[in-house]
Parts: C-alpha cells; sequence; structure tokens
C-alpha cells in the first residue's frame, strides 16, 4: 500500500526515533531497554545471515535508540529542595516583570554548596532596590537561595513549566536572593559576542528606521518581539502570519538565495557555494537563536544542494525525514514544542500536497494566474499541514491566513534583504543606509497595515477547541489518503477516510461528558474554578494570570457565561485580563456589592475597565441572590449589602457561595476571614477551605456547623493549625499542591473527586 516503503527507509526510521522520544517522556529507566536493544541487533544478525528483511528489527531498535536519548533529557538528575549558598554565571538578558518588577535570569554552571554536580537553573527574586541595575550575561553571582524542582503540567490543558525549562537545557528552579555579590562588580556589557550582535544590530535597525519600524524589522531578522507593540504581535497571530515574526524556512531560504545572487556573479564550483553557504547558515542560525525551525530549514537547503553537486535524486521527504532525526537527535525535547511541530508540520503539508496543487495547476496557460494561485495553494498546502498544532496550542485558526499569507511573504522576502542592505551600508556610510531604511519603514508600514486590517475583520480567527487523539488521527489519515504515496483508487480512500472520520465522530458524541462538574485549578496561592454544567460555564474567580483557566476554556470551547469575582484582590481576580487577552467569550461578570466599597488593587480595576470596553456587562451580587443554571445552583450567601466601610478587609467581604451541585452541596469560602465565616455557614459535603488554609478561617465552630466530608484547599501550603482542625473534624482533605487540579464529578447527587496528578 505504501510506495515508498522498499525506497524510503529513512523515512520509517524517522518516525521510529520520534516514536521511542515520545516514548521516552512516560516511561522510566530499565535494564529492559538495553536488553531489547540487544535483542534487536541479534535479529538483524540472524535475518541478514538467512537473506531476509531487517526491517522490522531495524524499526524496533530505532525506538529504543530515540527512547535511550529522550530518558535522560526528560528526567535529568537533580539535587536535593532546600536553601543553598550558590555561585553561578548569569547567561542571556536579565527579564523584569513590569507588574511587580521581579526579575528572571537563566543561570549557567551552578554549584551548590553540598551538594555534588554542575546545573543549569532559572532563578527569579525582586531586587532590595527597584533601581538596582540589571544583571548582564557572563557576571558570576553568589548568594542564598531556595533550590526547587520545577512542576510540570498540573491543570487540564495547562502549561507544561517543567517541559519548557528543559527544552532550554534548565534543571532546576531558584527563588530569593540573600547576599548577592557580584563578579565583576560593574559591569557594562554581555559577554556573549553574540547577544551583543543581536543588541547592535536591534539598536541599529532602531537607528534607521524608527522605534515602531525597527521593532518589526528586529522580529523579522532576529526573531527578537520584545520590543514589538502587543496589538501588532496580536494582529499577526489572529491573521495566522506570526510565522513570519520566527526565523524559519522563509528567512533561511531568503538568506541562501541572496547568498547564491551573490556568489553566482563570480561563477564559483559548487561546492564553494555549498561551504559558504553553510558557514553563512550557521552563523545567522546561531545569531537567531538556532530555533528548530532555521535547524530543519539549514538541514534541507545543505541536503539539497549537497544533492545537486553529487548529481543524485533529491527526494523531498526523505530530506524532510532526515532533517527530523537529526534535530531530534541533538535535541530531544524539542518533539514536544509548538515551534517544532508546526515548523515540520507546514513543510510536511508543502511535501505532500504541493504536487497535487502543482498538477492541477498545470492546466492553466496563462503564466501569471498558475503562479498567482500557485502560491495560494502553497499557503493552502502549508495551512493544513500546521493546522492540528496550532488550533492544539493556541485555540484558533486564521480564516483569512491563507488569503493574506501570500501577501505577508512577498513583502518580507522583499524586505529581509533590503533590511540586510541597510545594514550593512550602515557599517560603511550611514547617509545612504538611512536612505534603505526609510524604504524598508515604508514596506514595514505596509506589512503592519496589512496585518491590523485584516486582524480587524470579524471573522479574522475563529476558535479552535483541541480534538481528541483519535480524531486528530483520523484527520491525518484523511490527509494522508490525499496524497501521491498512498496507492489507492479514489473509492477506497474515501471509504477508509471517510469510514475513520465518522467513527472518531462517534466516539466523540457517545463519550461527551454529560456530567455536571466543578474543577478548582492549581493556581498556587492564587484561585479560579470552574462549575461545569453542560453547555454552562461558570468561572469562579480567575487567579492573577489566567493562563491555564483561559487555556482550559479554549481547549475545551467553552464560554465564560459567567464569571463570579469573589472581592478585587488580584490573586482573585486580575486573571480575567488574560480571559480578555486570549480572546475567551464572558458573558457577564459578577460583582460583590460591597466589592466596590473596600480596597481593591489597582490593576484589577483597570482589567474591569478593559471588561467594560469590550462590551461584558458587569454586574452586583449581595447575599440571598441566587444564578440557577439547568441541574447546578448558586446561592450567595455573604456579603449582605451595606455591611462593609471603605478601610474594611477585602477578604474579609469577599463572597461565599453555596453551590448546589446537581444534589451534591460544596460551600465555597474564597477568602472569608474567622471572624465573618459563621454568617455564611451552612451544611453541605464539600467545602472549599477558606483563605488558601490560612490559621485565620475554617474554625472549629465553623466545621461543626458545616460538617463536610472532604476538604479543598487552594494553596502552596496550608496552615497546620488549619489541617490539624480539619482532621480532628474526620474531614478528608485535598489539596492542589499536592494533587494538581481538583475535579468533583457530579451524577444525581453521587460524586466523584480526581486529582490531575494522580
Amino acid at each position: 500500500m505504501l510506495s515508498y516503503r522498499p525506497r524510503r527507509w529513512l523515512v520509517h526510521l524517522a518516525l521510529a526515533f520520534g516514536a521511542g522520544v515520545f516514548l521516552g517522556l512516560r516511561v522510566s529507566w530499565t535494564p529492559l531497554w538495553a536488553a531489547g536493544a540487544l535483542i534487536c541487533l541479534g535479529w538483524m544478525a540472524l535475518l541478514r545471515r538467512g537473506g531476509n528483511s531487517v526491517y522490522i528489527p531495524c524499526m524496533a531498535l530505532a525506538v529504543l535508540l530515540g527512547l535511550a536519548r529522550c530518558l535522560p533529557a526528560a528526567h535529568p538528575a537533580l539535587p536535593p529542595e532546600g536553601v543553598f549558598s550558590i555561585t553561578a554565571t548569569v547567561q542571556g538578558e536579565t527579564a523584569v516583570r513590569e507588574t511587580d518588577n521581579r526579575r528572571a535570569v537563566y543561570l549557567r554552571s551552578v554549584t551548590l554548596e553540598g551538594a555534588a554536580g554542575s546545573f543549569s537553573a532559572y532563578w527569579t527574586f525582586w531586587p532590595q532596590d527597584p533601581e538596582e541595575p540589571l544583571l548582564l550575561d557572563g557576571q558570576r553571582v553568589a548568594f542564598s537561595g531556595k533550590v526547587y524542582h520545577p512542576m510540570g503540567q498540573v491543570n487540564p490543558h495547562g502549561f507544561d513549566f517543567r517541559m519548557y525549562l528543559l527544552q532550554k537545557g534548565v534543571t532546576i528552579g531558584i527563588s530569593g536572593c540573600d547576599g548577592l555579590t557580584l563578579d565583576p562588580a560593574e559591569q557594562t556589557a554581555p559577554a556573549s559576542l553574540l547577544l551583543r550582535a543581536r543588541n547592535a544590530i536591534r539598536s541599529r535597525l532602531h537607528a534607521l528606521l524608527g522605534a515602531e519600524h525597527g521593532a518589526l524589522a528586529a522580529a523579522l531578522i532576529l526573531g527578537d518581539k520584545s520590543d514589538l507593540p502587543e496589538d501588532v504581535a496580536e494582529s499577526f497571530r489572529r491573521t495566522g502570519t506570526a510565522h513570519v515574526l520566527a526565523v524559519s524556512g522563509l528567512h533561511v531560504m531568503i538568506l541562501f538565495g541572496c547568498v547564491l545572487w551573490a556568489l553566482n556573479r563570480f561563477s564559483p564550483a559548487q561546492w564553494v557555494v555549498l561551504a559558504v553557504a553553510a558557514v553563512l547558515l550557521c552563523a545567522y542560525g546561531l545569531l537567531a537563536g538556532m530555533q528548530a525551525a532555521i535547524l530543519r530549514a539549514a538541514l534541507l537547503m545543505v541536503y539539497l544542494q549537497t544533492g545537486r553537486i553529487l548529481r543524485r535524486r533529491r527526494d523531498r521527504l526523505t530530506s524532510l525525514a532526515a532533517a527530523f532525526a537529526v534535530i531530534l537527535l541533538i535535541r530531544p525535547l524539542e518533539l514536544f514544542a509548538a515551534g517544532f511541530q508546526m515548523s515540520f508540520g507546514a513543510v510536511l503539508g508543502l511535501v505532500l500536497l504541493g504536487d497535487r496543487v502543482n498538477r492541477a495547476l498545470r492546466q492553466i496557460r496563462r503564466p501569471w494566474l498558475r503562479q498567482l494561485l500557485n502560491a495560494y495553494g502553497t499557503a493552502l498546502c502549508a495551512s493544513l499541514g500546521a493546522a492540528l498544532p496550532v488550533a492544539w496550542y493556541y485555540h484558533r485558526l486564521s480564516a483569512v491566513g491563507v488569503l493574506i499569507s501570500p501577501l505577508a511573504v512577498t513583502l518580507v522576502t522583499a524586505l529581509l534583504p533590503l533590511l540586510l542592505l541597510a545594514l550593512a551600508v550602515s557599517l560603511i556610510w550611514m547617509a545612504p543606509a538611512l536612505l534603505l531604511g526609510r524604504a524598508a519603514a515604508l514596506l514595514c508600514g505596509l506589512l503592519t497595515g496589512l496585518t491590523r486590517l485584516s486582524a480587524s475583520l470579524p471573522f479574522a480567527s475563529l476558535p479552535a477547541p483541541r480534538l481528541p487523539w483519535h480524531m486528530q488521527a483520523a484527520i491525518v489519515l484523511a490527509l494522508l489518503l490525499c496524497t501521491r504515496y498512498i496507492r489507492l483508487g479514489r473509492g477506497k480512500r474515501l471509504l477508509i477516510g471517510g469510514s475513520a472520520l465518522a467513527c472518531s465522530a462517534a466516539v466523540m458524541l457517545l463519550t461527551r461528558n454529560t456530567a455536571v462538574r466543578y474543577i478548582q485549578f492549581s493556581m498556587g496561592s492564587a484561585d479560579a474554578a470552574v462549575l461545569e454544567d453542560g453547555s454552562q460555564t461558570v468561572v469562579i474567580d480567575t487567579g492573577e494570570y489566567g493562563g491555564d483557566l483561559a487555556s482550559y476554556l479554549l481547549s475545551e470551547g467553552r464560554r465564560a457565561d459567567r464569571v463570579i469575582l469573589s472581592h478585587l484582590h488580584a490573586d482573585h481576580a486580575l486573571g480575567l485580563g488574560e480571559l480578555l487577552r486570549q480572546g475567551v467569550p464572558i458573558g457577564t461578570v459578577y460583582i460583590s456589592t460591597e466589592a466596590q466599597v473596600t480596597p481593591a488593587a489597582q490593576s484589577v480595576l483597570e482589567v474591569l475597565e478593559q471588561a467594560r470596553a469590550a462590551g461584558v456587562e458587569i454586574r452586583a451580587l449581595r447575599a440571598g441572590d441566587r444564578i440557577a443554571l439547568d441541574r447546578a445552583a448558586i446561592d450567595v450567601l455573604w456579603p449582605e449589602e451595606n455591611t462593609a466601610n471603605p478601610q474594611a478587609d477585602a477578604n474579609d467581604f469577599a463572597m461565599a457561595l453555596w453551590i448546589d451541585l446537581d444534589g451534591f452541596k460544596m460551600l465555597q469560602m474564597s477568602d472569608v476571614s474567622g471572624s465573618y465565616e459563621l454568617r455564611a455557614a451552612r451544611p453541605a459535603q464539600a467545602l472549599r477551605v477558606a483563605h488558601h488554609g490560612s490559621a485565620s478561617s475554617t474554625g472549629e465552630e465553623l466545621l461543626a456547623a458545616v460538617q463536610p466530608q472532604i476538604a479543598l484547599i487552594s494553596t502552596r501550603r496550608a496552615s497546620d493549625a488549619t489541617l490539624e482542625r480539619l482532621a480532628r473534624a474526620g474531614v478528608m482533605v485535598y489539596d492542589t499542591n499536592a494533587g494538581g487540579a481538583l475535579t468533583l464529578t457530579v451524577r444525581d447527587g453521587q460524586a466523584a473527586l480526581q486529582c490531575y496528578l494522580k
């Protein structure tokens, strides 16, 4: 059935190696894997001696090799957690969070007093002096800090912080900064030559094009979007053209074309062209961060040019498989990165479907029309190839991306050589470089205007929930059946593809969750929860950052019909801004009458104004109000109207909610303190413990009045006094720090609780 099986061994080996890497993330080391590799080698020797095919043992061995390559990267040796005296070297630039001046630094050559080994680390701290200068690359630091092991994914569809760091080669986290000393104490520039070059190019682009267009130029050349205005970046994301801001195959192809054009003026030998191009591509890759897309494109270019020199047949699918295997051999955890998947998905779409488009367009006689349609056909093939990872990670697909991508690519193709020329000329004579910069700024303005105009269209971006694995597999199979690599008749292709899609759709319908669910998200010491009743969704607090909450709602294809903010502290309400930014549809936001009286975080008030400006209705709730759903209902028990004053603690007047989950009762206490908690006491089977398990709440009188069977705590660490009171009352405790997100599923009054971290 597969036409390339006898001829494209490398494709199969690369896929088997990738399967081993995928498996390596989910298993641990055992001598059985080494024994399996030895068995495969012996099996291959026996088959070769008998003149039989060694296909199966080769594939098995490739899987085991991928497993062996991934295991040490995914499960590195870690030091114990705790407070250490630390010495290390700063790597890269220091990031500063605007909201609270927190600083984040990557460290290399980290040594911990009393612990063996050298590590790389992600370090966060708050400086004693807000005006303290930033740490620079290459500085040696010595301080006392707390070492921790980064957490993986703790919420459904949430961010995997541990994997994010491992992909950067970082294994531990460090927080705090006591007794910091620097060597040298005063440093004026980064030690890294590449970082100095990046900063110099960025500054020169700003000088040539101005601040706004210089930021876009830096994103196009270096992939550096740090200075790019958020509205511009969002326009590129909404229109599906953000790929031009990530240095990838397009940029490498343009650079390679410029090199070929320049070298061909001198008619050099082909091997000279290959050598010069390889050196320049390597230098550019290092300058732009050596992302997976750059590696993939550079390897493809070198492979194709080598084939031209050797006058051998070049197969695009084989070359793509070779690049896939080489990158995973160097950096196996790239397999789990969004950029890697989208880059290879787009190129795979071009390889598998591009020839079909070319064949269909051969019948068009007018060259200009054929070239125009070919450009749009290429954009369509790349979009189809990247659609699944785009929907998986970003939860939306662009309806205008295919239409404007050819225009954006055309502008970038003209803009990149012009920017490179302006930079080169500026090293010799600034006056003509400024003229080139003005021309480049004009093209930057056209590109920005095109994306902003397209992003303003109401259908520019469409929501795309995450599909289950079987539906994704069915879609991939259907796309493969459209290619020339499957030797089947049209009728059989339609039958197989249609059956796979129909069966997957049936499974989705039959397995659709119809129970009432309450999900307490793991937000550190912040709070966020979701109540699901059929198609209706109620969000109860949004946490401080809200990224995991937004990702969950978008992945599940849910809108936030109602958002209840218990009080206006940042750790409960600031995440509303992230819901707005990520485009989660919001119906109504509820706050208490007293929230408008008690002190509120200014950042939260600004987010509420953003919600109002976006057309979101904001209503007030008070004790006695009820929100009724189909099988669930929410009663507000506290605060009573006109009970607070401007000097009151907002926690005292946070909303306490009595929630009926299809017959199972829960008392949600938010941050209500012990002084007022008895005013909200009502019997319930479940208690959402107040104020993250603080010792000042959840007193014995409340427990006696509520008599809960289980308690849910959203915290990094609950108070020992509170835990002791719950234990004496015979309450079973579940906390998000140990269990991750806590999901309470209720059917006809019968509840089952599941921890995300099993």
